[in-house]
């Protein structure tokens, strides 16, 4: 018996809670018109019962209280939020600071020990690889040129050698012709002293 006693009273405190909460539950303007649509006339007053008015205001009271624990926690999350987005804004400032750094890395290079930009560095090689271009150009033709005159220097050399081996050889042979009529004529000398 005291089982059953024990459960009933379980039950109808179970059921009591649950109309709480559904009065709870439901808006405060359905729970006014609620009041309102209960409450009994006199002349052109309403007269609502005490317990019903109380369990409004606790009602409105609640929900005031939760709606302010909720716009609690939305500000402790927006500001949370907020927090957590400058913490990204200045991540993503610095990632676009490094990126800016990698990008101005990526656009030049070492040379001679000096950063340069790359355009700069293809114009400073291209213009050294078109200097050296124009200069064995240059120097091609100036060789040419050289050689050219070289080859008829050493052909007019060859001919003027030629010519200078010739008055030799015709010198020495007329040295010779004269050298024999001297010999020629002092033999004659001689033979002609030898005969007096």
């Amino acid at each position: 018996m005291k089982y059953i006693l024990l459960s009933l009273v379980l039950a109808i405190s179970f059921t009591i809670q649950a109309q709480d909460s559904n009065q709870a539950e439901t808006s405060i303007d359905a729970q006014f018109k609620q009041l309102l649509d209960d409450s009994n006339n006199f002349k052109e007053y309403k007269v609502v019962k005490e317990t019903d008015i109380n369990k409004l205001r606790k009602n409105a009271n609640e929900s005031i209280q939760k709606l302010n624990e909720n716009i609690t926690s939305l500000e402790s999350s927006i500001v949370t939020k907020d927090n957590r987005i400058t913490t990204l804004e200045n991540e993503l400032a610095g990632i676009n600071t490094e990126l800016s750094e990698v990008n101005a890395e990526k656009d030049s290079m070492n040379f001679l020990g000096i950063q340069t930009n790359k355009g700069f560095y293809n114009t400073v090689v291209w213009s050294i690889v078109g200097l050296l271009a124009f200069l064995f150009i240059f120097m091609s033709l100036r060789f040419k040129n050289s050689n050219a005159t070289t080859k008829a220097a050493n052909k007019q050399l060859a001919t003027t050698e030629e010519e200078l081996e010739d008055l030799r050889r015709k010198s020495i042979e007329k040295e010779q012709k004269l050298g024999r009529q001297l010999q020629d004529e002092r033999n004659k000398y001689a033979k002609l002293k030898g005969d007096k």
